[in-house]
């Protein structure tokens, strides 16, 4: 299982978990005085470390949203050479609303409360405020600055309806008196919730306390404080809809008159958006100080406050990311029946990740998982000259014609630079019970993109051997001291680049007027390039910098028949 305590750190899936339960053994639960142990072991030993599953008393709770969208844009000809495009668009997004009294839960984290719908001064909105703000302008400008020239430039900012209770749905009717989650947290990562043997507390319905992982009675006021070791989604009080700029200019050229070249600078900026690859943050995610005099509930923000010990999905909408990238394209048309199509991109994604987000936003901030630095992709297109009107046989009959006509052939050669990844060591389970877990970069990282067996060594090809104590180093990696982060940061490295090449025949059988028959046969990674994956990232590890798993497959072959009409 690896380091599996950030488990605990994650906001809940939107699915909710399983009504019977999940359970992680972690391997901090067996590990000695200077860090290791196995999931597999506390698992033979009965030891679950974090435990929750789903229960709920109302089964047709249900949320509607009204959205209003107007629009208006025109077009002007300032000269017959510049044409302005431009527009506003504005987006009304109502606060949801459930369908009935009690069918929905709000959770307030600044005064611990849940306020039930329909109760008391609270609406079936929940009393979330709207926002009337939400204008989206367009602005295109395409000028001809010579005959062979073009340059255009755009603006556009878009509203993103969200996803697993952005702004619809999965939260409210999740939360109590309709749904609970509960919880069960350990207060460190040695201790065990509850052994195998015993098993979990009940969940089940209350009728006068508020008792742990219980329904709780809904007063005529709506309001109740949330219980601990229950899970709840949070959205904000004020409607808050996520956000997106793009920019981009484009100079297009013909060079030739077979040939042309185009280079466009693109830029994103999203705002009010989700955080890493999720949507949601923990605000209740223990803090690193205090560590590890103080145990991980002492750490919470909110069991200082309202005794909670359970994690919080925190659904804020209030990230930001970038994207900035130069692209060029050049198209070649050699002849009638064969042209060539390349493209090149060079650009950078930055985000945050959700792990420590809520405390210091900044530790995780770093290149996007999925970013890669350069992309090369050529595509070749032929139409092969046989058959009536071509080249060759253009007189063919239309017997033959039907065999030796219509046939085309188009290759598409990919490169990607690496994806990125996070060095971490081996001992950071005693060092640190939550947030990232890197090293200390203390000198230059020799990468060895060929080697399987170690892409990353020290600086003098010297394998790689475990660190003993805080402040030791082994080539460039240095283990932190306690309670302290490491210098390395997220998603610093690259991994291999990835190169594939697809191959796809097609031959097109006419039948008659407006309709034929294709045959197609695509070939994927015709030359069988084994493209390595992402190397294990323990710095002091045994198979630290090991590459072990592949990226993409083997060849395939795919035949399709295909009738058009």
């Amino acid at each position: 299982m690896g380091n599996g305590f950030p488990l605990r750190s994650e906001p809940p899936r939107p699915s909710r978990p399983p009504r019977s339960g999940e359970l992680v053994f972690d391997p901090a639960i067996t590990q000695g005085p200077s860090g290791g142990g196995l999931g597999l072991a506390s698992f033979l030993l009965g030891d679950v470390s974090f435990f929750n599953r789903t229960s709920s008393q109302v089964f047709d709770a249900g949320e509607r949203q009204r959205r209003w969208f107007f629009y208006g844009q025109d077009t002007f000809r300032v000269t017959p050479k510049l044409t302005l495009n431009y527009g506003l668009r504005w987006e009304i997004y109502f606060p949801q609303s459930v369908t009935g009294k009690g069918k929905g839960g709000w959770v307030d984290l600044d005064t611990g409360l849940v306020n039930v719908a329909g109760y008391g001064g609270i609406n079936l909105q929940g009393n979330v405020k709207n926002t009337f703000h939400n204008f989206a302008p367009r602005l295109g400008i395409s000028g001809q600055l010579t005959p062979k020239t073009v340059l255009r430039m755009g603006y556009g900012r878009s509203f993103d309806l969200g996803v697993f209770g952005q702004l619809f749905g999965h939260t409210v009717t999740q939360n109590p008196p309709v749904l609970v989650v509960q919880s069960l947290n350990a207060p460190s990562i040695t201790t065990p919730v509850f052994n195998l043997a015993q098993g979990p507390p009940a969940v089940g319905s209350c009728s006068a306390s508020l008792t742990t992982g219980c329904f709780p009675v809904v007063p005529p006021s709506g309001q109740f404080p949330l219980p601990n070791e229950v899970v709840p989604s949070v959205t904000p009080r004020k409607l808050r809809v996520p956000t997106n700029d793009q920019w981009n200019v484009t100079i297009q050229r013909a060079m030739t008159p077979s040939m042309s070249l185009e280079l466009t600078y693109v830029g994103d900026k999203a705002t009010h958006a989700g955080v890493g690859n999720g949507i949601g943050t923990n605000p209740n995610q223990p803090t690193l100080v205090g560590f590890p005099s103080l145990s991980l509930d002492e750490r919470k923000p909110f069991f200082r406050k309202f005794g909670w010990t359970q994690g919080i999905g925190n659904i804020g909408s209030d990230a930001s990311n970038n994207y900035n990238a130069f692209q060029a394209k050049m198209e070649k048309r050699f002849t009638a029946a064969y042209a060539v199509l390349a493209h090149y991109t060079w650009a950078k994604g930055l985000g945050p990740d959700f792990d420590y987000y809520t405390i210091d936003p900044k530790l995780n901030y770093g290149v996007n998982d999925f970013d890669r630095e350069h992309a090369i992709v050529v595509t070749n297109l032929l139409e092969l000259p046989f058959g009536r009107g071509k080249r060759f046989l253009g007189n063919a009959s239309r017997a033959i014609d039907r065999f030796v006509g219509d046939w085309g052939i188009s290759g598409t050669a990919t490169w990607y630079s690496g994806l990125p990844f996070s060095p971490s060591y081996s001992s950071c389970g005693a060092d640190r019970d939550t947030g990232p877990c890197r090293p200390n970069v203390v000198g230059p990282i020799d990468i060895h993109p060929g080697n399987r067996d170690a892409y990353f060594t020290t600086t003098g090809g010297i394998p790689l051997a475990p660190h003993g104590e805080p402040g030791d180093t082994v080539g460039p990696w240095q283990r932190p001291a306690i309670a302290t982060f490491g210098s390395a940061g997220r998603n610093s490295l690259r991994g291999p680049a990835f190169f594939q090449t697809d191959i796809s025949v097609s031959k097109s059988f006419p039948l008659r007027e407006e309709v034929s028959l294709q045959f197609r046969t695509d070939i994927f990674n015709v030359f069988n390039v084994v493209n390595l994956g992402i190397p294990e990232t323990c710095v002091d590890c045994g198979n630290g910098g090991t590459i072990t798993g592949t990226a993409g497959g083997q060849r395939q072959v795919m035949f399709a028949l295909r009738l058009q009409f």
